[in-house]
């Protein structure tokens, strides 16, 4: 029997769904309801869920989450009750979380989408999504508030009423009220229909930047007719993370010239017409004490390698500094002294691997070793007692 999370508010629509659910007997159901503590009929919600629980012998767990965020309170809430599922469904070794949005809500979002401009990989909803490893499950997209209601009632399965979603308070509440109950049922399968020829529009459309995106220059990026959705794209493949229209033109005129641009956690970078997107790496810091063969996380030190991978240390070289390469770091070799930078340019190497880049300094602060460079001269030799390997450059 698969175990599934289904999450249930208390709504007509969750215990339409959990009741649905639980009559095909073939799923072992763990529940999670959230009490935000917002309204007094929210304990009346919770003891809705819990009853209905106990009376089909179903595990509930519950969430009483203080909002405490200078956080949107909706997208605060939103990011708990989801963190709260996955959660329990790891505990229970389950992949699936159900939930109960159904053609109202899938509407609603289409046209929430539409009027604020959003860049989206989906008009309206999807019947299923993948967050953090877990698949969101939404059976009801076939469904209608109404017959959900409908449903509840036929089949005596209680349920409550948010008032707060009466109000006109958010955005999403008013495109509900003056908009979706007006409408009947076949208005809104037309506009069902809508949303799925624009998705398979979208699809091909994603496709199509997709192959662009295999092998480009800055340059042909720019000049692509709604070039911002191609950089939208190049930025989610990376960061899963999409930008706002106005913040994406921004980006793209700093990117008519060679530059480095902190995103968030990233580093976007343009460099000779190419466009780099890597996730910021710690400064690195070790102290090497004595000759050691050893793996650390960003590099290995070895009995054996290459001749530019090798280096002769003495014993009064130690301890070793394994640092990142700085302003005005230089290294003595064979045929004179070599500025690292300088290495950095002749090379064509990226900003963004300068600074992940590392050297080796003896006890006296001495740089002796630069991976891609070698070893400095009095360190030369054809029987190198220690082999340096950076991973990623």
């Amino acid at each position: 029997m698969k175990t599934i999370v289904v999450a249930c508010s208390g709504g007509p629509d969750s215990m339409a769904l959990l009741d649905m659910l639980n009559q095909k007997q073939n799923y072992n159901i763990i529940v999670c309801h959230v009490n935000y503590q917002k309204r007094e009929s929210a304990f009346r919600d919770e003891s809705i869920v819990k009853e209905y629980c106990l009376k089909h012998n179903l595990s509930f767990h519950l969430l009483k989450p203080i909002y405490s965020s200078s956080q949107n309170f909706q997208a605060w809430a939103r990011d708990v009750r989801y963190d709260f599922f996955e959660q329990t469904a790891k505990e229970y070794k389950c992949h699936q979380i159900f939930v109960a949005h159904h053609m109202d809500d899938l509407i609603e979002t289409y046209y929430f989408q539409v009027q604020r401009q959003m860049i989206c990989d989906t008009y309206g909803l999807a019947n299923s999504m993948i967050r953090n490893g877990m698949e969101i499950v939404r059976p009801l997209l076939g469904y209608t508030k109404k017959e959900l209601e409908e449903y509840c009632i036929h089949h005596k399965i209680s349920y409550g009423l948010d008032e707060s979603n009466f109000t006109d308070h958010y955005t999403r509440n008013k495109i509900r009220h003056s908009k979706i109950e007006y409408m009947t049922r076949s208005q809104k399968e037309e506009v069902c229909k809508e949303i799925e020829i624009k998705n398979k529009q979208l699809e091909e459309f994603r496709n199509q930047i997709k192959d662009f995106l295999i092998s480009f220059t800055v340059d042909e990026l720019l000049d692509k007719e709604y070039s911002w959705l191609y950089l939208d794209q190049y930025l989610y493949d990376r960061m899963k993370i999409h930008f706002s229209k106005r913040y994406l033109m921004d980006l793209m005129d700093k990117l008519k010239k060679d530059i480095c641009i902190d995103i968030k956690d990233f580093i976007l970078e343009r460099y000779h017409n190419h466009l780099y997107c890597e996730k910021k790496k710690e400064k690195v810091y070790y102290i090497i004490n004595q000759m050691e063969y050893k793996k650390y996380k960003e590099f290995e030190l070895k009995k054996e390698g290459k001749t530019i991978e090798g280096i002769f240390v003495k014993e009064e070289d130690f301890p070793l500094v394994v640092r990142n390469a700085e302003k005005g770091d230089s290294i003595l070799l064979r045929y004179g002294t070599k500025n690292i930078n300088r290495f950095f340019i002749d090379r064509k190497i990226p900003h963004y691997k300068r600074r992940n880049w590392l050297v080796v300094e003896n006890c006296k602060q001495k740089i002796i070793f630069v991976p891609g460079i070698g070893c400095d001269v009095q360190h030369f030799s054809v029987n190198s007692n220690l082999f340096m390997i950076q991973y990623i450059l």
